[in-house]
């Protein structure tokens, strides 16, 4: 969504008789710089006010405390009282308390606002878990959708969404590799079925991939003596972990790893399935009643993309832009209560 308007808060807290809000906002400024420079006139410059003015404000603030604020002796540096001390200390920890609701708000406030905004397409960021089908959604959805997306971790992703730092968060899980019920704990932990929504993005086929001939076919074949096995976290290729492991089965420095059907067919390498993932996409309860999302599901469940998937081996498109809940989504796992928000 391309506007000129800014979204921005403030914890304008401090205020009294003959001390407005606006006036506390700029002794609070004030104390701030004093206590970094020691000097009342670098102060004011930094606070953006006049040295006179500087002066009147903390007059007044010390009429309203009955107490000064600054110590201001003679022939030493500027600095603040015991007393202006504690009044910076609780502007700080007012700040603190306020930043990750602030920064949620930011987050939400533009997309529900695009559905009156005229001439401009909805704007989603999403922050995800690499996958073959989503790296072609915008170019899908262009013509109705700003969809940006931003590839990391799986876990990563969940964390950007319960801090408000994205619109959705795109991850992965399986329902039979080792370690699978740990992995989606550990996703589960930032999802609170109170406040976040998933949809079902595409399922996809996990196994074994190895090199032809090799004799690898199951799990029992990595026992071998000598086998050289490359692990998921271990790569780090534009193309994701998949095609990095595929990548480098294929050039002969490994001999097996896990990863996709549709990278093993990539480089005509060998694969067994173990395990069919699915990739979903969540976000918050508010979201999902955005222009934005309205308009990604209209295209999630529409023929182009169902057609562009069909072209991924080992790729299914069945279910795209369903709801699900998430006990359904994490079924196998015994979620822990949600994480306390940072």
């Amino acid at each position: 969504m391309h506007t000129a308007f800014e979204i921005g808060f403030d914890s304008a807290w401090l205020s009294g008789r003959d001390f407005p809000r606006e006036r506390g906002r700029i002794l609070l400024r004030l104390l701030a710089e004093l206590a970094r420079s020691g000097s009342l006139r670098e102060a004011a410059r930094a606070a953006g006010i006049s040295y006179r003015s500087a002066w009147g404000t903390l007059g007044d603030a010390a009429r309203l405390f009955g107490a000064p604020l600054a110590d201001m002796g003679r022939g030493r540096p500027a600095r603040l009282s015991p007393l202006g001390q504690r009044v910076l200390e609780a502007d700080q920890r007012v700040r603190a308390a306020l930043a990750d609701p602030f920064e949620r708000l930011r987050g939400e406030l533009p997309a529900m606002l695009a559905d009156a905004l005229p001439g401009t397409r909805p704007r989603l960021v999403l922050h995800a878990s690499h996958d073959l089908a989503l790296v072609a959604l915008p170019e899908l959805a262009k013509q109705h959708l700003d969809l940006q997306i931003v590839f990391c971790g799986a876990e990563d992703a969940l964390a950007s969404l319960a801090r408000g730092r994205c619109d959705l968060a795109g991850f992965h899980v399986a329902d039979a590799l080792p370690r699978a019920a740990a992995a989606a704990a550990a996703l589960g932990r930032w999802l609170d079925p109170r406040r976040h929504v998933l949809m079902q993005f595409v399922s996809r086929e996990q196994g074994l991939i190895a090199r032809r001939g090799s004799g690898i076919r199951g799990l029992h074949d990595l026992t071998r003596s000598g086998l050289r096995f490359i692990h998921r976290h271990d790569s780090r290729a534009p193309g994701g972990e998949d095609a990095s492991v595929a990548g480098t089965v294929a050039e002969g420095h490994a001999d097996a790893g896990f990863g996709l059907r549709a990278d093993a067919t990539r480089y005509k390498l060998a694969f067994t399935p173990l395990a069919v993932e699915r990739y979903f996409l969540a976000c918050t309860r508010t979201t999902l009643r955005s222009a934005g999302v309205t308009t990604l599901l209209r295209v999630l469940r529409g023929p182009e993309f169902a057609a562009q998937v069909a072209t991924v081996p080992g790729y299914i498109a069945r279910h795209a832009g369903r709801r699900v809940s998430l006990e359904a989504a994490l079924a196998w796992v015994k979620r822990p209560s949600p994480a306390p928000r940072p």
